[in-house]
């Protein structure tokens, strides 16, 4: 199975996937690395430490699998808030080696001391901007729509607050139409089109794209969130 590092990008302090490879004797920064990873592991991806491996591949293997786990263990449990791991040993060419898997905890920022990140193929202390976006990310709303950053999403007016009636004819005015009718506007230029991806989530606002490179941000207080079944995506509800 391939694993691939990708760079940060300034939207998020995210990477989908993490691999790092260490020897034995290569320990000394392992607390700052698992920290680094529970900080930037995406929700639904896993961060990968393989120890007993080089960089290049070549196989060392450790000494001693379960004092190695136990080592893991030790500097895993001394970070606050806990993170999400598992540890395993495993043979590769006849050689003991150690996998520890880190996921994403949901109450991110950790601490071990600085709140590390990962960049690359480092560990590196947290900017004030990407420490602020994990607290952020902490929010229960934020967080749900965070995992859907770069994805496409339905969208829609919520009809109870977005109906009008003149006399007896009912019409939507909704910056975005109820499910089922098709975006609309005035100026056609400025007009939303489907599908949507969510493109910027914060503590105040998100902002959503449309195919037509065309973008509307909504506040947070106006959104209410369930989940498109036909789909099998996040359904945005905005209220007028």
């Amino acid at each position: 199975m391939s694993e691939t590092t990708e760079t940060l990008t300034p939207e998020s302090p995210w990477e989908d996937h993490l691999l790092e490879r260490k020897t034995e004797s290569d320990l000394r920064d392992l607390l700052k690395t698992l920290v680094a990873f529970a900080n930037s592991v995406m929700p639904g991806h896993t961060a990968v430490l393989l120890i007993g491996e080089k960089d290049d591949g070549t196989v060392k293997g450790v000494s001693n699998a379960d004092n190695i786990q136990k080592t893991v263990r030790e500097k895993a449990e001394s970070i606050y808030p806990p993170i999400v791991f598992r540890t395993r040993a495993y043979e590769e060419e006849g050689k003991s080696c150690v996998r520890v898997e880190v996921e994403y905890s949901g109450e991110t920022p950790h601490f071990g001391g600085p709140a590390w990140i990962r960049k690359g193929s480092s560990s590196e202390k947290a900017s004030d901007e990407v420490f602020q976006r994990l607290i952020e990310y902490r929010s229960g709303k934020v967080r749900e729509l965070a995992k859907w950053l770069n994805k496409e999403v339905s969208i829609f007016g919520d009809e109870s607050s977005g109906l009008r009636v003149t006399n007896t004819i009912s019409f939507y005015n909704h910056r975005w139409p109820p499910e089922g009718l098709s975006y609309y506007g005035e100026d056609n230029a400025l007009v939303i089109k489907g599908p949507v991806k969510l493109i910027h989530v914060n503590s105040f606002w998100a902002t959503f794209e449309g195919t037509n490179g065309v973008k509307r941000s909504e506040p947070l207080e106006k959104i209410t969130l369930s989940f498109d079944d036909d789909k099998n995506r996040l359904k945005v509800l905005v209220r007028y």
